[in-house]
Parts: C-alpha cells; structure tokens; sequence
C-alpha cells in the first residue's frame, strides 16, 4: 500500500510500465478516468501526475493530455562547443550528390501528410509567384505563433525549401564568396553552398550554443558575405536557443549589414509547450531572409515559405524565375494542416513526432544499451545518437545501403574531428526495429573484432606461467613444444566455430589445458 493515498497513482504507473502495458510514447488515461479506475479522488489524481511529470515520467501537452516520455538509463551524450573555425573543402557538388541520397532521413516519412483531403483533377496551372492569398493568410497566421508578425503581401510559397535557399544564396552572394555557418545543421545547407561555389567557414555550436567572441573575429577578418542560422531545433542537434543568443546575435547582425539566412523547418517540431523564438521574431532591421516549410517524403507532399524581408526587391525575380510555385490542391493542403483544428493539422502531426520520437529513443536504447547515448533533445525530426565508437567503412556502407531513409552519418552533419561517432536518426519512422537489429549487428561484430586479435599472445602467456613449476633446463623445451603444438593446432581454426564461440558468453575453448593434461598428467 502506498503511504499516501496520491502515490497510488505512482505505483499503478510503476506496475503497468514494468508490464509494458504503457511504454514511451503512449497517452496517459485522463484524469478522470484514471480517478473513476482506481476509485481516488480527482485532486489526488492530479497530484499524482504532477509527482510522475516532476519525476520525467510524463509531460503535460496542451489540449492533448499526458504522455509517457523515456527516461534514459544511460549517460546522455555531451555536445562540446567548437573552439575553431573550419574552413570546408571546396569540393563541388560531389557533397551535394553525397547528402541527396540521404534526402528521406531529414523528411517526415509519412506519405499522407499534407496530401489533399480529396483528389481532384487538376484544372487549372500553378498559380504564378507567391501563391493564393488565402494560404498565405493561412501561414502567416501559422508564424504569429512564433513571434514572426509578416504580412501576407509579404510570404512567397514554394515546392521546395532548398530550392528557396539555392536562389537566395545565388542572388545575394558570387561564386567565391566566404558564408558563414553556423553547425550541426541540415547537410544541405553546408553541401549547396559548396556545390555553388561558395566558400564555407563552419561554426560548431554546443550545449550552450556558439562562442560568439569567435563569431565576431571571424567576421571582423575575413570577407565574409552571407551568414546561415539555422532555426530552433536545427537539425540534428534538437536544442533550444536561447534568447540571449538570439540579441546577441540580432546585435551582429544590425552592426554588420551582412545579410542573413535562417533555416526553420522545424519550429513545429517542439516537445514541450510555447511559442518557440525565432531570429526572425527580433529581426527590427529585416536583414533576415526568413525560410521555413514542411517536408514529407511523398511526391509533392512539401511546401515552403520565404520572407525576404528587406532584400525583397533583389530576391522577387530570382523566385519567380525559378517557377517554384504551388498547385491549387497543394495550397488547399497546406492551408487545411496550419489549422490548429483539423484532423490533418501540423499541431496534431507534431504531438504524434514527440511521442514516436519517445518510443523510438527507448528501443534503440534497450537494443543497443551501452554502445550509444543520446544528445539532450527539445523537438526536432531526428535524435543526435553517439556511438561508443565508429564503425568501420564496411559496416557503414552496408548499414546505409538499407538505412538511407532512417539515418545520416555524422560526418555529413558535423566537421568536428569525432563526427564519426555520431549518427542522426529520424525519429518519424514507423518501425524501428530493421534499424535497430542491424546497428546491434553491426556495433557487436566491431566490438569483437579487436578481442579475437590478441588471443595467440593470451595463450603464449599463459603457457609461459603454466610451465613455470618445471626444472630450468626441461622448462624452455618443454614451452617450446607446448607453443609450437597450440600454434599448429589454431593455424587453420574454424571460422564459424570461432565466431559462435565470440558472439555468446560461454568460456572460450583452450587447448592447451588438453596438452598440458596429456604430457603432465
């Protein structure tokens, strides 16, 4: 029995979580009907889940009720902040081919979001430029949310965010010129900019953002000509910035002049409550091109949306010239999913993320256990994973010849010197358990690996002090023979005996023991 009547409601979640029969992820009963169940009064109840929510078991959600949130067993991983600048190779547009086949593991991997409520013909072309007026009514209803107070007449839609940021970058910036970014953030940012010719100097934020005294050097000494933010939750790092990050970097910004890009496509993304802040939310001086949208893996299941804010005059041309407008049916979509009541809605679609996010974090951990931890993470599409350490090439090449939809590898991401411990995972898949299997696969083998190397000299060293109770002269004969017999015998060992042997937790097998029985009695 509880001692208190309102710790019944914790140990009924104690039980049913050690059943399984909730796990991470999953609703909580209402109040009410968890007050009805165990015959406790309602403010009990509620006391009882403000204990369990203080604890991390669950978080409160506007209008949507609790849910089960996972509560790591392991350490989580730490983000160190850069103390340089990098600058990236001028490699083409070889990395942009490279971070293209991972395309689907940045994306929502549903096919039915934001695809239109009924298929209708389509009888009329896209509508030229910005799109209709009542979409874009419809989102900048959907940025007031995030501090973002823009006019209708203001808001360009597109198919395609990067295509939005390609011609951004082409209009305000020549081939040559020095961008400064700030990461981990979405591949495709660093990889357009390379394969456009641009020079990219990389920024690493950490656990408490970016060392903004580095920030101004680098652009008090170097021609720097565009600077890239990329937004709350920037991809894969799923970490709030924080407001005084936010003025400080306003402060550089309306100091400098220098135009600027912030990447947001994942602001909807959060998992807690609140309106998220935005750079674009402090932009007085609209020195900010403003790119948001939604992505989904299905064919024209995306839109975007730009505010280019005072370079409005040099961009209008460059979108129109890229015809990147909408269809009448993909307006109608995006209009219906930014109603915070519809059964489609990006509100709705973000509490189901959150909560498969949940689910997703607590099977890789319990598969993998040890070998990874993750990244503190506030909203975002995938989880920022570590790995206790690298895989080798082959493992790599044929994890993401099956994976390429779930996972992207951390030198994509990030340029730090340990970018190849870490992997970002999506966190919008359906089914997590191929991807788990194969990691454990794949982590396991790697681990055994360097145990199987050492085991001739462990046995040379055994041998050395098993003889050690004979007379001095018979001694080095006697281990010599002994050496060279268990030498001949593990010469041409079995290969699949010797990996079975490895992969379970049984003694291995020394023949040794049978030689020195044999000769010694």
């Amino acid at each position: 029995m509880a001692d208190f009547l309102y710790k019944g409601v914790v140990d009924w979640f104690l039980d049913q979580m050690s059943q399984e029969a909730i796990v991470p992820g999953d609703k909580m009963p209402s109040l009410r009907a968890l007050s009805k169940q165990l015959g406790l009064s309602l403010n009990t109840v509620i006391h009882g889940y403000e204990l369990l929510s203080e604890d991390g078991w669950i978080e409160s959600r506007p209008k949507s009720g609790y849910f089960v949130c996972h509560r790591s067993e392991t350490k989580p991983a730490l983000l160190l902040a850069g103390d340089e600048l990098r600058e990236l190779a001028k490699d083409g547009t070889k990395p942009a081919w490279a971070c293209l086949a991972h395309r689907a593991a940045l994306v929502d991997q549903s096919d039915a979001f934001l695809s239109p409520a009924t298929r209708q013909e389509e009888v009329s072309l896209p509508v030229l430029g910005k799109g209709h007026l009542a979409a874009r009514e419809a989102v900048s209803e959907h940025l007031k949310g995030l501090g973002i107070k823009a006019h209708a007449s203001h808001l360009w839609l597109g198919r395609s965010p990067l295509a939005i940021f390609t011609q951004t970058v082409q209009t305000l910036t020549q081939r040559g010129d020095s961008v400064l970014v700030l990461t981990p953030c979405d591949p495709r940012i660093t990889t357009t900019l390379q394969s456009l010719g641009r020079q990219v100097i990389a920024l690493t934020a950490g656990e408490r953002g970016v060392d903004l005294d580095l920030a101004i050097r680098c652009l008090r000494d170097k021609s720097i000509r565009l600077v890239v933010l990329p937004g709350q939750f920037s991809f894969p790092a799923g970490q709030l910035v924080s407001n005084l990050s936010l003025r400080r970097w306003l402060a550089i910004i309306e100091e400098t002049k220098l135009p600027v890009i912030e990447w947001d496509l994942c602001s909807h993304l959060a998992y807690r409550a609140g309106s998220m802040m935005t750079y674009k939310s402090l932009d007085s001086s609209d020195q900010i091109v403003y790119i948001g949208g939604v992505e989904s893996k299905g064919v024209d299941r995306s839109a975007s949306w730009c505010l280019p804010g005072k370079h409005q005059a040099l961009l209008e041309g460059a979108f129109l010239g890229a015809d990147m407008a909408l269809s009448d049916a993909q307006q109608m979509a995006l209009s219906d999913a930014l109603q915070p009541n519809s059964k489609r809605s990006l509100t709705k679609r973000a509490r189901e993320v959150w909560a498969n996010s949940e689910r997703v974090k607590a099977h890789l951990e319990t598969r993998l256990g040890e070998h990874v931890s993750f990244a503190a993470s506030k909203g975002g599409m995938s989880l920022w994973m570590r790995l206790s350490k690298p895989l080798e090439v082959a493992s790599m090449t044929a994890l993401l010849a099956s994976f390429r939809h779930a996972i992207v590898p951390g030198a994509l991401v990030s340029h730090e010197t340990d970018a190849n411990h870490w992997l970002a995972v999506n966190v919008t898949l359906d089914d997590v358990e191929p991807l788990a299997k194969a990691l454990a696969e794949h982590l396991v083998v790697d681990e055994v690996k360097p145990i199987i190397e050492p085991e001739e000299p462990s046995i040379e060293k055994a041998d050395e002090q098993a003889v050690e109770t004979l007379e001095p002269v018979e001694e080095n004969e006697q281990a010599e023979e002994l050496v060279e017999a268990i030498e001949s015998d593990l010469a041409q060992p079995e290969k699949e005996a010797k990996k079975s042997r490895n992969a379970t937790t049984e003694p291995l097998y020394n023949p040794m023991l049978d030689l020195i029985n044999h000769d010694f009695g």
